[in-house]
């Protein structure tokens, strides 16, 4: 028999599922876990488990997986397959989160299905853009009971489970977008500078005739394939990520650079982190979660930047008011000149 809460998860997974694919983020994950779970006060067991992941809206996110549970006490091993929906505030970057998710797992060695949930916190690194890696602790229930949610069957285990995982990103996993709180339009698409005046702009912000050339070609490259999609890895027309996009406008022109936008904000030297002191060509570094650079640009000249982000190859502004403009203002940590004086 399948109680109320039984049938709220079953419902929860299912309307993630069902929901139109333009409600859909596009990020996805694969997550692999390892550790101990100790529940009742008594029993404990190794867990196992590897869990497939894509954004639904914001924080939420839905899964499909499977978990292995070794048990020395009193529950033999078991392997249960099953959905969730889940909750994460944080994290995404490095830091400190908060998680906590709701599901429906069945059982395969009889075939019953059971409640899931948990809520706790954790701490994650992400060395790479691609790779998150962490530890947490969370409250975990599997609970089959049919009567009050609180009276415990035999079946019923609940107690504290403690892991270690990592969690491996594709799709448009990596890519920044504003963040998921701020409800409001995209900014109006700024104008670029006349490509001819690009040469003029560097000139008169002090770079040398020739750096001031190299920088035009530079820019106007990136401004060639303006509405490229965004494609996490991509580095040609097919589509660009954020340092791609960059790493293309200056290869295309002899001058190569790191591959990873924490890199290529090391590359370089330092320039003030004013608009009014940048030249067409400098690279921005941006903070999109925690302090260290995971998200970079292109100045282009007169306040804007090209980039790579949720909506494809754009421009955004470093001067204007518009929210989702602020927000990228708001992240700006870094600015390095490649090209010289």
């Amino acid at each position: 028999m399948i109680d109320i809460r039984t049938s709220m998860s079953l419902l929860a997974v299912a309307c993630a599922a069902a929901l139109p694919a333009d409600l859909r983020a596009q990020a996805e994950a694969v997550d692999v876990s390892y550790g101990r779970w100790w529940y009742d006060g008594a029993g404990s067991a190794t867990s196992l488990s590897a869990t497939w992941r894509r954004d639904l809206l914001g924080p939420v996110n839905y899964g499909l997986g499977v978990v292995h549970l070794s048990d020395q006490s009193v529950v033999s091993d078991r392997t249960m397959t099953g959905g969730e929906v889940s909750v994460r505030v944080g994290g995404f970057g490095t830091g400190p989160y908060a998680v906590g998710s709701v599901g429906l797992g069945m059982r395969h060695n009889d075939g019953n299905l059971d409640a899931l949930w948990s809520a706790g916190a954790g701490y994650a690194l992400r060395p790479v853009s691609f790779l998150r890696v962490g530890l947490e602790a969370r409250y975990r229930v599997e609970d089959s009971s049919s009567r009050g949610f609180w009276q415990l069957e035999s079946t019923d285990r609940r107690g504290l489970m403690l892991q270690g995982g990592m969690a491996i990103h594709f799709g448009r996993s990596a890519q920044p977008a504003p963040h998921w709180g701020t409800s409001v339009a995209a900014a109006p698409a700024p104008e670029p500078p006349a490509r001819e005046s690009i040469d003029d702009l560097a000139r008169n912000a002090g770079a040398t005739e020739g750096v001031a050339a190299r920088a035009a070609s530079v820019v106007n490259t990136a401004l060639d394939v303006m509405g490229t999609p965004y494609r996490w890895g991509g580095t040609d027309e097919n589509g660009f990520d954020c340092s791609g996009l960059i790493q293309y406008a200056y290869g295309q022109h002899g001058i190569i650079l790191p591959r990873i936008s924490r890199d290529q904000a090391g590359t370089g030297v330092a320039v003030q982190r004013h608009w009014h002191q940048l030249q067409p060509g400098d690279i921005l570094g941006f903070a999109v979660e925690g302090r260290r650079v995971t998200h970079v640009g292109l100045y282009v000249g007169d306040g804007q930047f090209i980039h790579s982000a949720s909506g494809g190859v754009s421009l955004s502004s470093l001067t204007s008011s518009h929210p989702e403009d602020r927000w990228w203002q708001e992240r700006w940590v870094v600015a390095r000149r490649v090209l010289g004086e």
